[in-house]
């Protein structure tokens, strides 16, 4: 299975620009509470056979596994068992206190922990043969799941994505907030508010420019200015309600691309890839819950939906681990250290700063694609 193709600006600013004509779950009706609505969708998962998630110890994998797990033992069947990966050396990715927190807390008994050095690097052996069978994928790192996926050939993996996304709390929440009475007014919230209830096209107009030129700096300056004005448009065009925003959210194509490259990479290991957050049933469970003003600010909510089912400390927690230095090694180095300028648009991407990009200590996300683009470009056809 091939990548879904992507628009020169999003090949040259690394980035999933816009909205897609389908959506990556359906909001509708719903006649569960969140968390049991997350039970049922992990436990159709686990009663099909053998079933892994993808856990880092972060809030999103936590509350699959914990959902997981109260579905395998509601069901009689086997617990989920929890896949970690594990890179020696680099603290920005050390959350092992988390997990085993976590794991602690749900009494799981089985966790395969896999230790790695450097076959994640951005252009070792795993990415280079992703690269080769699927294309130029969004997101770039989405070869990072190849070790989980070998370790749970023929079975299923659950992962937390798009916790961020689908939990978290969205541009218009304090006007909501304040237009419901849950929060006291204050002289700001006007402007706020204001902005909120203007239509699309005069938000357009009224919304500070988004800083992207921090996001992409690569870009010349004519991308640079479309790529604002599209990510400005998607901004102003997001609901005020939080109910009709998951609705919303489900059309970027930041979702649509993900979703497929994943499944295009797990149908490649014989493994069905499940992620339950994106389930129409919870997603339609969290909308009825949150109704138009939401649940609160992140921690808010996971302590609204999960209390109870993990760890206070967890839900609590606001801190992420950070992959960059665990992919950007050797062999991507080598490469950006040696790049001749072919592989990108040129009249989209400066290569001069490209190359400065590169260079960083730990680079931007955004300039994995380019990276990955020039090297294919090296390949024979």
């Amino acid at each position: 299975m091939r990548a879904l193709p992507l628009r020169p600006l999003e090949a040259a600013a690394g980035l999933a620009l816009g909205l897609d004509e389908r959506s990556a779950f359906t909001v509708g009706p719903a006649d569960l509470d969140p968390l049991e609505a997350l039970i049922a969708a992990t436990g159709e998962v686990l009663t099909t056979g053998p079933a892994y998630v993808s856990f880092s110890g972060g809030r999103d994998s936590s509350v699959v596994l914990a959902a997981a797990t109260l579905a395998a033992r509601r069901h009689g069947v086997p617990d989920p068992i929890p896949l970690t990966q594990r890179f020696a050396g680099v603290a920005s990715t050390e959350e092992t206190s988390w997990q085993e927190m976590v794991v602690d807390h749900l009494g799981l008994t089985r966790w395969e922990v896999i230790e790695i050095g450097e076959e994640l690097d951005l252009l070792g052996e795993i990415a280079r043969a992703v690269l080769t069978a699927h294309g130029p994928l969004w997101p770039p790192n989405a070869y990072f799941h190849v070790p989980m996926l070998r370790r749970a050939r023929g079975a299923s993996l659950m992962t937390g994505f798009d916790g961020d996304g689908v939990l978290g709390s969205w541009r218009w929440a304090r006007a909501q907030s304040v237009l419901h009475g849950r929060v006291r007014p204050v002289p700001r919230d006007a402007a706020r508010v204001a902005l909120a209830l203007a239509p699309p096209h005069v938000r357009r107009r009224l919304m500070p420019p988004p800083l992207l030129s921090r996001v992409a700096p690569w870009l010349r300056p004519g991308p640079l200015s479309a790529l604002a004005r599209v990510a400005r448009s998607l901004e102003a065009a997001e609901p005020r309600r939080w109910d009709r925003r998951l609705a919303f959210h489900g059309r970027t194509r930041f979702l649509r691309l993900t979703v497929h490259s994943l499944q295009a990479i797990g149908s490649a290991h014989r493994v069905a890839i499940v992620h339950p957050i994106l389930d129409g049933r919870f997603v339609s469970a969290l909308a009825r819950a949150g109704g138009p003003a939401g649940l609160g600010d992140r921690t808010a909510l996971m302590r609204s939906l999960f209390a109870g089912a993990l760890p206070e400390a967890l839900l609590g927690r606001r801190a992420k681990a950070e992959f960059g230095r665990a992919l950007w090694r050797s062999q991507a180095r080598s490469f950006a250290g040696r790049w001749d300028g072919t592989g990108v648009d040129l009249a989209l991407v400066d290569p001069a700063l490209l190359r400065a990009a590169w260079r960083q200590e730990n680079p931007l996300f955004g300039s994995v694609l380019p990276l990955h683009m020039a090297w294919l470009a090296t390949q024979d056809p």
